[in-house]
């Protein structure tokens, strides 16, 4: 028995030379004995070629794709192979030697290879059943691959199976009869006329919808009274020699229209056909196949298309092709039209409604985005959806850039104004850039290409702005392009300080905890915006340890003050990525010496809203270790009663846009003041940003705000000049700790940006 063929042979018979007899004496022995040393070599060959056909034997055997069966005419098996044993699943524990066919039989009866059979075995095998199977026949197993298996008879009454896997040819021949099923139907069921026509004109077959088309009733009788296609169809029958030319030519035809006979009532109509030759092996063609297509129906269609083609299906709006045709237009008649003005609009934090709340609501926001941008434009210009959440506006007759201001200043206070969407409210701003024509373009490209500079620099300048086109921006995307080189290595090179804002007890006027707030120092280059380097950070993956980075620094810092001020670090969605944020938090404020009672980690509501289990249960953790939470930029996101009562918050921060309009717009004010009142109810304390005006702070106080921070009340300033502050305040107890900031109260918030948050 060979490794990897399982094979049994008969003894081969003791090999005697020819003519010899048996030895009777011992002279006759000693001469066999001689004969046979004289054999022994040639034995020996015979040997060495009998085992070399062995080999040759088992390589073969073990490398056909069929399994192989070899039985006697006693039913014992002679010879199988790997492939045998692989098809059929047969354990070693059946194949013993001497190997009856009846063990394998009773084996695969035992697994149900056949079914329920509980014919007797033994009967089966002694009436030579196997012998009687048909010649070839196919099987399918349990495990659902089919076998065939045939059978050839040998002489000495023996016989040889062999088994072939043909469950692909039996997929390939079901899928044949299938589609041959579906092709039928299809022809008879397609809403398109589907025909067979001879080369000269006659119809050989037609499905039930081109029988309708011309008005019969049945093929039958369609075929029975056409005759000539060409001169009793077409109402021009040169049309025809049209169609058999370019037949001839191309040997098809696509969207071939034609004003036909509806041939029974004599009707005229339009119809489309595409066509094709069905060619004989000399490349002869023998038929005509093809489709005919109502013309009305194109007709509806093309209008539809065409619509389609010039219009964003979502929000009804035109789209880029059809703003791009009206730019072009308006440019080639300039001298007619005048100056116009094209902005591109981009909504601020659309990605985390679709994130959040999910498609449907992020489909709801861009239709009525569109709506508030229709409101905003005279029914002369044209708003368009470029795509995702893209706009752009025309501006016609623009006489002076304030006409271009005053209108991307509208649009950007109209869609920063919080949506409804069903139970949710997102807040996601807009950013404009304008280019006018023809100053900022003499073709489409170069207008639209600045217009998107533009925009650029308005969401670079901190969103919800609108920017006019300068040629000085292009170098800005340059600068881009920098900043991500210098920042990759800021970290490493110690360019990054953390600056302290107070957050002050408007109870009691006293400084309760600070805010940490990132600053990048930028060698040569000076100070650069968090609202420019944080989002950059986050798109490269380096916001985590520039995070953790700020979160030990803070608590180290804030260690180092006397009495027990809390530090406030805002921590990026993107740290709530790491398994070990946790850990990481703890073994900051560890290494600071800071009680976990003094930190608090603020979080924005996107956080919050993507109702990640590990980021709650980050959250819950760190409250209990004693950590507090607060809710960073209340209002502007997504705010969801739903998620608030599942997670609670020791804090609500107020977002800054409202508090900067809190004195003078009514919805703002309202804002600001249900979100007082929740806290109340809720047990959690408010904090109100950017507090610039004595006005704003007044109202906050008679509202119940618990503490506000803003350059109003003092503005972010390095560890050192807080401790000086300090032991200023010491020496004269009357002197605040925060006193307002001096100068005017629109005096740029240079940074004012949550440390690691965009």
């Amino acid at each position: 028995m060979t490794r990897d063929a399982k094979r049994h042979l008969l003894q081969a018979p003791t090999l005697v030379a020819p003519g010899a007899e048996e030895p009777r004496d011992r002279d006759s022995t000693h001469q066999n004995g001689s004969d046979h040393e004289r054999q022994a070599p040639r034995i020996g060959l015979l040997r060495d070629e009998l085992a070399a056909v062995k080999e040759v034997l088992d390589v073969t055997l073990n490398n056909v794709e069929q399994g192989i069966l070899m039985i006697d005419a006693d039913h014992y098996v002679r010879l199988y192979n790997k492939k045998f044993v692989d098809l059929l699943e047969i354990p070693k524990k059946v194949l013993t030697n001497p190997l009856h066919f009846q063990q394998i039989i009773e084996y695969q009866w035992s697994v149900r290879e056949f079914g329920g059979v509980s014919e007797d075995i033994a009967s089966w095998i002694r009436s030579g059943g196997i012998f009687k199977s048909p010649p070839v026949y196919e099987r399918r197993r349990p495990n659902g691959t089919v076998l065939e298996i045939r059978t050839t008879m040998l002489e000495d009454g023996g016989a040889v199976r062999t088994f072939s896997d043909v469950t692909d040819r039996c997929k390939k021949e079901e899928a044949l009869k299938r589609a041959e099923v579906e092709y039928r139907s299809l022809f008879e069921n397609a809403v398109v006329g589907i025909y067979r026509s001879t080369v000269d004109g006659r119809q050989l077959r037609a499905n039930p919808a081109l029988v309708q088309l011309n008005g019969y009733a049945s093929e039958a009788e369609m075929l029975a009274s056409v005759n000539d296609i060409g001169r009793e169809w077409y109402v021009d029958p040169n049309r025809r020699e049209q169609f058999l030319h370019e037949m001839r030519t191309r040997g098809r035809v696509t969207d071939f229209i034609s004003e036909v006979y509806r041939h029974r009532t004599r009707e005229k109509i339009w119809v489309s056909e595409t066509a094709w030759s069905v060619r004989s092996e000399d490349g002869q063609p023998v038929v005509f196949e093809g489709t005919v297509l109502d013309a009305s129906a194109r007709m509806h269609s093309e209008a539809k298309i065409a619509f389609m083609a010039h219009h964003d299906m979502l929000t009804g709006l035109p789209n880029r092709a059809y703003l791009t045709q009206r730019i072009e237009n308006t440019l080639r008649d300039i001298r007619v039209s005048g100056r116009f003005a094209v902005h591109y609009l981009d909504l601020d934090r659309f990605k985390e409604v679709n994130d959040t709340l999910g498609h449907a609501a992020g489909d709801t926001l861009l239709r009525l985005a569109g709506r508030r941008l229709k409101k905003c434009v005279r029914t002369t210009d044209i708003v368009a959806r470029l795509g995702g959440d893209e706009f752009a506006v025309i501006q016609f007759a623009v006489l002076d850039d304030g006409e271009a201001e005053e209108l991307a200043a509208r649009m950007v206070r109209s869609l920063s104004t919080p949506y409804r969407i069903g139970p949710h409210y997102a807040n996601v701003g807009a950013s404009v850039g304008i280019a006018i024509a023809p100053g900022d373009g003499h073709d489409v490209q170069a207008l639209i290409k600045n217009a998107d500079i533009a925009l650029y620099e308005a969401k670079a300048g901190g969103r919800r702005i609108y920017r006019r086109f300068h040629p000085s921006m292009e170098a800005g995307l340059q600068e881009r392009r920098q900043i991500e080189l210098d920042l990759r290595g800021a970290l490493a090179r110690g360019e990054f300080i953390v600056e302290f804002q107070p957050v002050i007890s408007l109870a009691s006027g006293e400084t309760e905890g600070f805010e940490a707030l990132i600053r990048w120092q930028r060698p040569q280059r000076g100070q650069v915006e968090p609202s420019v380097f944080i989002p950059i950070a986050e798109e490269i993956g380096i916001i985590e340890p520039i995070g953790e980075w700020v979160l030990r620094e803070a608590s180290r810092q804030v260690a180092c003050l006397p009495g027990t001020p809390f530090v406030a670090v805002n921590l990026s969605p993107f740290q709530f990525r790491s398994r070990g944020i946790v850990k990481t938090i703890m073994s900051a404020i560890a290494s600071a010496g800071l009680p976990p009672s003094r930190l608090v980690l603020e979080i924005t509501e996107n956080v919050l809203l993507r109702d990640d289990k590990s980021t709650r249960d980050a959250l819950s953790h760190l409250r209990q270790l004693g950590a507090r939470i607060a809710l960073d930029d209340f209002g502007a996101g997504h705010s969801s009663l739903h998620y608030l009562r599942k997670f609670q918050f020791d804090k609500f921060k107020i977002d800054r846009s409202f508090i900067s309009a809190f004195e003078n717009d009514r919805a703002a004010s309202a804002v600001v003041r249900a979100v007082i009142n929740m806290g109340r109810d809720l047990g959690v304390m408010v904090v109100a940003e950017g507090v610039e005006t004595q006005k704003q702070l007044d109202g906050l106080k008679a509202l119940g705000c618990h503490a506000a921070q803003g350059f109003f009340l003092g503005e972010p300033r390095v560890i050192d000049d807080w401790i000086v502050a300090t032991e200023t305040a010491s020496d004269d107890a009357s002197a605040p700790l925060a006193a307002p900031s001096e100068g005017k109260e629109d005096r740029r918030r240079f940074g004012e940006r949550r440390a690691t948050s965009s």
